[in-house]
């Protein structure tokens, strides 16, 4: 009978401590993947940029070109948009401002702006605003055509004004 005790009791913490290894292991997995897919969602948050395009008087009376933007911070980050209007054709004429709102990963504050095009109408920008989270307005003064096929643009990030 003492043996037979001995067996079940024995029995009995074997099972038991299989348990707990069970539940350790699957609360440190549990944790892991939780931890993974928080450091996943910081990773891809995204914020709001808002983008106030004036053309210039002296473009095209309107341009059907592709419109890109890449807005950066002095550490090197970016956001890189396609400037698409709510109808395309009336998108960037002449002597008009257009605001877009672009979502992209968080930067700091914007000391760099260059914008591309791809098309064959040609286009003037005037001026640029980029506005961003609780850093004043920053504003680039274009008022030359965009090449087709490259960046053209400002980096003020090394300026200390």
């Amino acid at each position: 009978m003492k043996a037979l005790t001995l067996i079940l009791t024995f029995a009995i913490i074997v099972a038991f401590s299989q348990t707990l290894v069970t539940h350790s292991y699957l609360q440190r997995n549990l944790y892991s993947m939780l931890n993974h897919t928080q450091q996943h969602i910081n990773e891809t948050i995204s914020c709001v940029y808002q983008i106030n395009v004036k053309t210039s008087c002296h473009s095209p009376p309107l341009t059907t070109d592709a419109i890109g933007i890449s807005i950066g911070d002095a550490e090197g980050n970016e956001v890189l948009a396609q400037l698409d209007g709510p109808d395309d054709s009336e998108t960037f004429k002449q002597c008009s401002t257009i605001s877009f709102e672009i979502l992209g990963p968080c930067v700091g504050k914007i000391c760099q702006l260059y914008l591309f095009r791809n098309g064959t109408d040609g286009w003037m920008p005037e001026t640029v605003t980029a506005l961003y989270n609780d850093y004043p307005p920053v504003t680039f003064n274009y008022n030359i055509f965009i090449p087709q096929g490259v960046s053209s643009g400002f980096n003020y990030c090394d300026d200390k004004n």
